[in-house]
């Protein structure tokens, strides 16, 4: 399960080198220059990027605002990167680097050229632009962005998807105990633990309402090693193994309840003004009504039976409950469902 962890560093590094790759040899097109065999250190340049961005700064900027943060991380990756150019240099491996030189110049000289500025200029709007669409994709989300991007969803499709559907339990008392400010500070806090979990099982967080999130798989990687019954109980650790400081910080430990579900749904990108992608179907409706009965059957995770029918080996590490039916307002037939609890941690 580590690997998906390292997959997902590994392709933000991919992106930055090829996004900074892109702009270098776009830039190069319109100034007229030749794009000569120093192209591969514009690739260098991306990884560099992704490397400060991912392993040095990491959280550093977070409680900054966006254009700060965008700011912030801008002058630190270029002075990071003009130090390590000027290193470079002075131990003879100027030639690594796409400066413009005759290769026998010292460092002074080099200071006092125009051209190296005018190739730093042209670094720092390289790096910003990176840094830029790898963030926006971030923020928006890589299926929303490429879907925007590439003109995806314009036409409503039917996907064969698992939907995971999470609830705080007894939220309006907890909001009303800590406060507005302090209870989006809780979720925040709360939903930032999630992230390793997340990525550990390859869910994809469709979106969050208030203290419900939404998470969901194509059908094949959700049923990929337990995916998609693993990240309930991943995510429920995860807030285990910092119990200690969610009760220092906001005196309570959020507890979790969940409700999944797969099958068809119809996706599509709706709205004008604000736009979104957006799952409707049966689907939806069921794990909605699931998430709902929870509470009633004394269950903190229900799992239809259709969607355990197709979980291969799934009794080796989960413990199944007797079956229940659930009535689902505006459907002929009923949702078969499951209580499930976890015996064995994936290796």
């Amino acid at each position: 399960m580590r690997s998906a962890i390292t997959r997902y560093k590994l392709r933000k590094l991919l992106k930055y080198a090829l996004v900074t790759f892109a702009v270098a040899w776009v830039f190069n097109i319109f100034s007229g220059e030749y794009f000569e065999a120093k192209q591969l250190a514009w690739l260098l340049l991306g990884l560099w990027t992704g490397v400060l961005e991912e392993f040095l700064f990491g959280r550093r900027f977070r409680t900054l605002a966006l254009p700060l943060q965008f700011l912030g991380k801008v002058l630190a990756i270029n002075l990071l990167s003009l130090v390590l150019f000027l290193l470079a240099w002075k131990v003879g491996r100027e030639h690594w680097l796409p400066v413009p030189s005759s290769g026998s110049e010292t460092v002074a000289q080099l200071l006092s050229q125009i051209s190296f500025y005018r190739f730093l200029v042209r670094v720092v709007v390289v790096t910003s632009i990176a840094l830029l669409v790898v963030q926006v994709e971030e923020l928006m989300g890589r299926r929303m962005f490429l879907s925007f991007l590439f003109g995806a969803y314009e036409k409503p499709k039917a996907e064969e998807r698992i939907v995971l559907s999470m609830d705080l339990v007894g939220s309006t008392a907890l909001a009303e105990r800590l406060g507005d400010l302090r209870y989006f500070r809780f979720l925040n806090k709360t939903h930032s633990l999630m992230t390793d979990a997340v990525l550990r099982n390859e869910a994809y967080i469709h979106k969050y309402i208030g203290d419900e999130v939404i998470f969901t798989w194509r059908m094949r990687r959700g049923l990929a090693q337990q995916n998609c019954l693993d990240l309930y109980f991943d995510i429920r650790d995860r807030i285990a193994a910092n119990e200690s400081d969610l009760l220092r910080e906001f005196g309570v430990v959020p507890r979790f309840r969940a409700a999944i579900h797969g099958g068809w749904v119809i996706t599509a990108r709706i709205g004008h003004i604000k736009r979104a992608i957006d799952f409707s179907g049966d689907v939806m409706n069921s794990v909605s009504r699931m998430l709902g009965l929870c509470k009633q059957l004394d269950a903190d995770l229900l799992v239809s039976s259709a969607l355990l029918a197709r979980i291969p080996n799934v009794n080796e590490r989960f413990k199944i409950g007797p079956e229940h039916i659930v009535p689902v307002r505006g459907r002929r037939r009923e949702v078969r469902v499951h209580a499930a609890e976890r015996l064995v941690k994936p290796a």
